[in-house]
């Protein structure tokens, strides 16, 4: 998009007929290129996702009643750590379909984070 104003400008400043025309498109052209400011979406929403699924998994983590508090926060050290290198990777991520694969590799690492209950059921 950015291009093609820019590109616009230049067949406008091409086609005036005096200095001031040529200043004129020169000043609307550079108005139009610096309107253009594109707004991030894939990566705040695949962002968003790995949060949403965090926020599932801690929230059946704190449902489970055979695992201690000390399980609990290890389980949920262990998915935070699962998120926060999923982020990264989405950070990473050069094309939205990089970014799509993360979103989804990190949803389900962080999904299928085990939590262990030794110490209820075998003690």
């Amino acid at each position: 998009m950015q291009k093609a104003k820019a590109d616009a400008a230049k067949t406008a400043i091409d086609n005036a007929t005096t200095n001031d025309a040529v200043t004129q498109a020169k000043n609307d052209g550079a108005t139009s290129v610096d309107s253009v400011n594109p707004t991030a979406q894939a990566k705040p929403a695949a962002k968003k996702a790995i949060d949403d699924a965090l926020k599932a998994k801690n929230d059946a983590i704190d449902a489970n009643n055979d695992l201690t508090d000390e399980e609990k926060t290890a389980a949920k050290a262990d998915a935070k750590v699962k998120a926060d290198a999923a982020k990264q990777a989405i950070d990473n991520a050069t094309t939205n379909a990089g970014v799509d694969q993360a979103k989804v590799n990190g949803t389900t690492e962080v999904k299928q984070c085990k939590s262990t209950t030794r110490s209820k059921t075998s003690g």
